[in-house]
């Protein structure tokens, strides 16, 4: 037992560095390992202390644990008339078989009861639909090149070091950044020639499945997901709904309401605790009682369930909405770059460079995949970090405008290869002319 509290303990259901938001956290990490405990603690019930528990008078005892097994797996039906246990869902005939003149509304499936057998599979498969479109997040993460826990690392690591060694490491993630956003700003090979300006414009802003060089793609590959999110927590309440045959819209509601008027916590409407079998031996029939004690269980598990789908399905709608205002207006970008760009100058003004704005610097430099991962290295980090290195960018950002007006030997900015990572930045110190050059931009 003091091993399992250890494991617990030491139990993380929170990434370190992370490369989405904490909504999304809740999804693919809180909510996954909430639905394997409920799969295992359902498993254990069923194979340890047995779903259910079948009643057969003292001459059929032998039979018991046979009859146990058999409704399990066969069919077990709710009493007709909850306030008259003496009827049955059918009359037997002389074999022991159900007579077609007393079948229920005559059909069998009225009154069954079903879901409880599927009950463990069903809650796994909830826990990998909920973790499915963090996987293709991640991909779509490695695929674009992004190397948020190398640069996370990097810039916590320094937050302590010497002013020069801090300014070395941000000078260097900086680098890095403007080569990312040099290889996602190509165009493709048909966007280079015989397209008009409005073209382009179009194809650069909606051909988003293309590839990574469409300067949109990883932002918008996050929209795309918050969208998965939000559509697999509708489709839970589809699923639970054709597996449970019942409206799980509306149990929640339900539910409280049963308990209201029954002054009790047990919802036997939809969790039946006694249900009936049909145990036929040798061409004799019987009805048994059946007691299925995982429904006690699996109750308040739904009902615990219903609640936080309910929960996850209000705040994804509010996050997918507040990201697509972060993306899509670039007043939002604008206003974020000018919380940390602000320190700059130590009188607080905004810097600028001629026609160099922070507007032009949004726009045109960065991007809405810029954007986007200096919003991402903001969840891992704080304001002061964040703060130096915006800063930093800014800096590679006239350097790179001057060099792409021909100010500077185009020669000494070779074009970057794809295959760069943070392990290729050299952490070079910052001579003396570039501690001078880096004083007269901020004059």
């Amino acid at each position: 037992m003091e091993k399992v509290i250890g494991m617990l303990k030491s139990l993380n259901i929170k990434a370190t560095i992370r490369d989405d938001d904490t909504v999304d956290q809740l999804h693919h990490v809180f909510t996954v390992f909430m639905l394997a405990a409920f799969g295992i603690v359902i498993g254990l019930k069923e194979y340890t202390e047995g779903p259910l528990n079948c009643w057969l008078n003292y001459t059929m005892k032998h039979f018991q644990d046979h009859a146990n097994y058999y409704c399990w797996m066969n069919k077990l039906y709710r009493y007709p008339n909850p306030d008259n246990l003496s009827q049955v869902p059918y009359e037997l005939d002389s074999d022991g078989g159900p007579q077609n003149t007393t079948l229920l509304h005559n059909s069998e499936t009225v009154g069954q009861i079903n879901f409880y057998r599927w009950i463990t599979v069903i809650f796994l498969v909830q826990a990998l639909l909920f973790k499915l479109p963090n996987l293709v997040w991640n991909i779509c993460n490695e695929y674009s090149g992004t190397q948020i826990e190398k640069m996370v690392t990097m810039i916590a690591d320094s937050s302590f070091d010497s002013k020069e060694k801090k300014a070395t490491t941000f000078s260097s993630v900086a680098e890095y950044l403007e080569t990312w956003l040099k290889i996602n700003r190509k165009p493709f090979w048909f966007m280079k020639n015989r397209v008009t300006q409005q073209s382009k414009k179009i194809l650069r802003y909606w051909m988003i499945c293309l590839g990574a060089n469409t300067r949109n793609y990883l932002s918008t590959m996050y929209l795309v997901i918050k969208a998965a999110f939000l559509l697999n927590v509708v489709l839970q309440f589809i699923m639970l709904t054709a597996f449970l045959d019942f409206n799980y819209w509306h149990y929640g509601a339900k539910a409280l309401e049963i308990y209201h008027k029954t002054r009790s916590t047990q919802d036997r409407t939809h969790f039946p605790r006694v249900a009936l079998c049909h145990f036929q031996v040798r061409g004799s029939g019987h009805w048994i009682q059946c007691l299925l004690t995982i429904n006690m269980l699996l109750e308040k598990l739904l009902i615990v369930e219903w609640f936080w789908l309910m929960v996850l399905l209000c705040i994804t709608i509010y996050s997918l909405f507040n990201w697509l205002a972060r993306i899509l207006r670039t007043g939002q970008s604008v206003k974020f770059i000018v919380k940390y760009l602000s320190v700059f100058n130590d009188d607080g003004t905004l810097p600028q460079d001629g026609k160099r704005t922070v507007l032009t610097f949004v726009r045109d430099y960065l991007g809405n995949d810029g954007v986007f991962m200096l919003r991402i290295l903001a969840l891992n980090t704080n304001d002061v970090v964040m703060s130096e290195l915006i800063c930093s960018v800014w800096k590679r950002y006239i350097d790179y405008n001057n060099t792409s007006s021909g100010k500077e030997d185009p020669e000494k900015a070779p074009e970057p290869s794809c295959d760069i990572t943070m392990d290729d930045v050299e952490l070079k110190p910052l001579t003396s002319n570039d501690k001078l050059n880096d004083e007269l931009h901020i004059q």
